[in-house]
């Protein structure tokens, strides 16, 4: 971590490579959750970077009060919350659960594919609190804590958003 630290210092001073570090180490979790709350590729793109862009503009008030990855997925979950208030279309399923592994059992991958369309279907039904939640603990493995301060909440309330996420999908995914 103290690396991440002293990349973030450098940043703040206006070291754009110290920065760019910083987004590569970040990119792809940042891009991973927002695509799950969009379903919108174009989108996904376009509000992964305007959270890079808010988090390179605001870095010099980063307090560390939290850690880095929690400021990020909060100013990302901010980002996407104010795109879905925006957007009044039906967002389609993400272009990478059309795209087939080049692994050697065709019939594991084609499992693999239908559980994958069949999650992310039923993750467009819950309400975006609760996906977030869900994304940010199922797939990034964040800690309770850190999910609630990343949606200003209390941890009770995260684990509640989570358990209830669960239960839907877990009904969800048995109907069918």
């Amino acid at each position: 971590m103290t690396d991440e630290r002293a990349l973030i210092e450098q940043a703040a001073t206006g070291d754009t490579e110290a920065f760019t570090k910083l987004v590569r180490r970040y990119q792809d979790r940042i891009f991973g959750l927002v695509m799950r709350m969009t379903s919108n590729r174009d989108a996904a793109l376009d509000l992964t970077q305007e959270t890079f862009l808010a988090a390179w503009q605001n870095l010099p008030g980063f307090r560390q009060e939290s850690s880095f990855s929690t400021w990020l997925f909060q100013i990302a979950l901010n980002k996407t919350k104010n795109y879905t208030k925006r957007a009044s279309r039906e967002t389609a399923l993400a272009d990478d659960f059309d795209q087939v592994s080049k692994a050697d059992d065709p019939e594991a991958d084609l499992a693999a594919k239908t559980r994958r369309e069949r999650l992310a279907g039923a993750m467009e039904e819950l309400p975006p609190i609760q996906k977030a939640v869900f994304h940010l603990r199922f797939f990034d493995c964040l800690k309770f804590e850190d999910i609630a301060r990343a949606q200003k909440t209390s941890v009770s309330a995260a684990k509640t958003s989570f358990a209830e996420a669960v239960r839907k999908l877990k009904n969800k995914l048995a109907d069918k």
